[in-house]
């Protein structure tokens, strides 16, 4: 009995709700947009699903073929590579000379004109 008092209140709170925001297009739109909401989850589901399915395919013909050992190598060259690029020092550069002569010029440009 308590379940069907309880799933009643429910009843009258989701038509109370349905009174005040409308059972138009807001309710169409909310399906929608929760549709749409499980079917990009069910996608990305799908896609991590396929990308897992594809790394196991492609390392059972690496290990077929003896490829690790080759793998291996490319993977540390490319870390060394990375590595390598982060600790190189990036050369300060120097004012052009020119420059100077250009502030000079507006000192006395700025004397002139006062």
């Amino acid at each position: 009995m308590a379940n069907l008092k309880r799933l009643t209140d429910r009843v009258k709170n989701i038509e109370k709700w349905i009174e005040e925001n409308g059972d138009g297009d807001n309710m169409a739109n909310m399906h929608y947009l929760l549709r749409s909401l499980r079917q990009a989850g069910e996608m990305l589901q799908n896609e991590q699903m396929q990308s897992q399915q594809f790394k196991s395919l492609v390392f059972e013909w690496m290990k077929e073929r003896d490829l690790g050992e080759d793998w291996d190598k490319f993977v540390e060259e490319k870390q060394n590579a990375i590595q390598e690029q982060e600790t190189e020092s990036v050369p300060v550069r120097n004012e052009p000379e020119a420059s100077e002569g250009v502030r000079e010029e507006n000192a006395k440009e700025q004397e002139t004109t006062e």
